[in-house]
C-alpha cells in the first residue's frame, strides 16, 4: 500500500476515534432513562474511558516499543471497533464493558498511533503527526451532532453501530495492506504545545534520559509557578468540561430539547473551542503569561453561572458556549507555560506527566462529584460543586500571579526557555 493511502486511513482512525469520544455526550440523557440510571451512575458512565485511559496510557507505549507501533495500533482499532459494537448493544452490562474498551482503545491509537505515523512519516520529519490532531478535533466537532442525530431518528444503538463500520472500514485495509516500518533514526521530538489537551493528554512524553521520580522532585515542581500555574488551569478545565456534559446535556433534555439539538449544541461548542485554540495559537508568546492563564481559569469558573441563575434552555446553551473559549486557551497554552521547569538531570517528561494527571484526575472525579451531589441536592447545588472549587482554584492563581515579577522571558508556542 502507498504510504499517502496509508496515512490517509490512519489519520481516519484518529477521526474515528474522536466521533466515538464525543458522540455519546448528547445521549447521555436517553440512555439513562433507557437504563434507568441514576446521576451518579450516569456520570460514572461518562467517566469510565478515563479511567481505563489512565490505566494503559503508559504500557502501551511500553508495547509499542517491543512489539511494534503498527501492531498495537491495528490491535487498538479492532478493539475500537469492538468497544461500539458492545455499546450498540441493548445491555447495560454490554454497554459498561464497551465504555471500558473504549477507553483502553482511545489510550492506545493515542499511544501507539502516533508512533506510528511518525515510522510511515519518517521522509518528512514526522510532519504527518499535525493532521491527526486535525482530524481527532473535527471529529470530536462531529461525534456530539452524529450521536445526537442517529439517536434520535434510528434509535440509541445506532451511532455506535455507524462509528463500528467506519472503524472496520479503516482497520481492515490498514491490516491487510500495510507491513510494519521501522526508524532508521529516532522519532523527531513532539512539542506538546503543538498538540490540544485531548491529544497531549495522550500522547505520553519521551524524555532523553529517565530521571527517579521521588515526592521532593515532585513536590519541588509543584511548588514552581508556572507548573504550579498550569496545573490548576487544567484542574479547572477538565472539571468544567466534563460537569457540563453531564449537567447541562441532562438539563436539555429535561427541557425536552431533542437528542439530535443537544449533540448540535455540543458540535458548535466544539467550532468555537477550535477557532479560539487557532487564534490563541497565533498569539504565541504572548499568551504565556501567569496573568493571562489565571484570569483565563477564572473565566472558565464563571462561565457555569448563567446554567446556574436561570435553568432554561437559552441559557444552558449559553453557558456551554462560554466554557468553550476559556477552555481552548487553557489547553493551548498549558504545556508550554510549564516547560522548561524540569527535574535535576531530566526533562519536561515529569512535568507534562503531571500536568496529564492533574487533567485526567479532573475528567474522572468532576463528573463522579456532580452527579452525586445532583442525585442528592438537584442541578443548582451540582453546579455549585462546580463553580465553588473552580473559582477558589482561580483565586490561588490570580493571587499568585499578582505576585510575581514580571517575568524576564516568556515561552513561546514552539518551546524556549524561561524562568525556573
Amino acid at each position: 500500500m502507498p504510504t499517502g493511502i496509508a496515512l490517509g486511513l490512519v489519520y481516519g482512525l484518529f477521526l474515528i476515534a474522536g466521533i466515538a469520544q464525543a458522540a455519546i455526550v448528547p445521549m447521555l440523557p436517553r440512555l439513562s432513562s433507557h437504563f434507568g440510571l441514576s446521576a451518579s451512575q450516569t456520570a460514572l458512565l461518562l467517566a469510565l474511558p478515563g479511567l481505563a485511559t489512565l490505566a494503559v496510557s503508559v504500557p502501551s507505549g511500553i508495547a509499542a516499543d517491543r512489539v511494534g507501533a503498527r501492531r498495537v495500533t491495528l490491535v487498538a482499532g479492532a478493539l475500537l471497533c469492538l468497544s461500539c459494537v458492545a455499546q450498540a448493544t441493548p445491555s447495560l452490562a454490554a454497554l459498561l464493558a464497551g465504555r471500558i474498551a473504549f477507553g483502553v482503545a482511545f489510550g492506545v491509537v493515542w499511544t501507539s498511533g502516533m508512533a506510528w505515523l511518525a515510522d510511515l512519516d519518517e521522509a518528512r520529519g514526522g510532519s504527518g503527526l499535525g493532521p491527526a490532531v486535525t482530524c481527532s478535533s473535527v471529529g470530536i466537532m462531529l461525534g456530539p451532532a452524529i450521536g445526537g442525530v442517529l439517536a434520535q431518528h434510528v434509535g440509541i444503538g445506532a451511532p455506535f453501530a455507524a462509528i463500528a463500520s467506519g472503524a472496520a472500514l479503516v482497520v481492515v485495509p490498514l491490516a491487510l495492506g500495510t507491513t510494519a516500518a521501522r526508524r532508521a533514526t529516532p522519532p523527531p521530538a513532539v512539542e506538546p504545545a503543538d498538540l490540544p489537551l485531548e491529544v497531549a493528554y495522550f500522547q505520553r512524553p519521551v524524555s532523553d534520559g529517565p530521571a527517579p521520580v521521588t515526592p521532593r522532585v515532585l513536590l519541588a515542581l509543584i511548588r514552581r509557578p508556572r507548573v504550579a500555574a498550569a496545573a490548576g488551569a487544567l484542574v479547572v478545565s477538565g472539571a468544567v468540561s466534563s460537569a457540563s456534559q453531564l449537567l447541562i446535556s441532562g438539563g436539555l433534555h429535561q427541557l425536552g430539547m431533542s437528542t439530535g439539538r443537544i449533540g448540535l449544541a455540543f458540535s458548535a461548542s466544539a467550532i468555537c473551542y477550535i477557532a479560539v485554540s487557532a487564534l490563541i495559537v497565533r498569539m504565541r508568546d504572548r499568551a504565556q503569561t501567569l496573568k493571562f492563564n489565571a484570569l483565563t481559569t477564572a473565566a472558565l469558573a464563571l462561565s457555569l453561572l448563567p446554567a446556574l441563575a436561570d435553568g432554561g434552555a437559552v441559557t444552558l446553551v449559553l453557558a456551554l458556549m462560554l466554557t468553550a473559549a476559556p477552555r481552548a486557551v487553557i489547553s493551548t497554552i498549558a504545556y508550554s507555560l510549564a516547560s522548561g521547569q524540569r527535574s535535576e538531570g531530566g526533562s519536561d517528561g515529569i512535568v507534562f506527566g503531571m500536568l496529564n494527571g492533574a487533567w485526567a484526575a479532573a475528567t474522572v472525579l468532576m463528573p463522579l462529584l456532580a452527579g452525586a451531589v445532583q442525585q442528592a441536592a438537584g442541578d443548582e447545588v451540582a453546579y455549585l460543586a462546580v463553580i465553588i472549587p473552580s473559582l477558589a482554584v482561580a483565586g490561588f492563581l490570580v493571587a499568585g500571579a499578582a505576585e510575581r515579577v514580571p517575568l524576564l522571558g516568556s515561552i513561546g508556542l514552539r518551546g524556549g526557555s524561561g524562568l525556573r
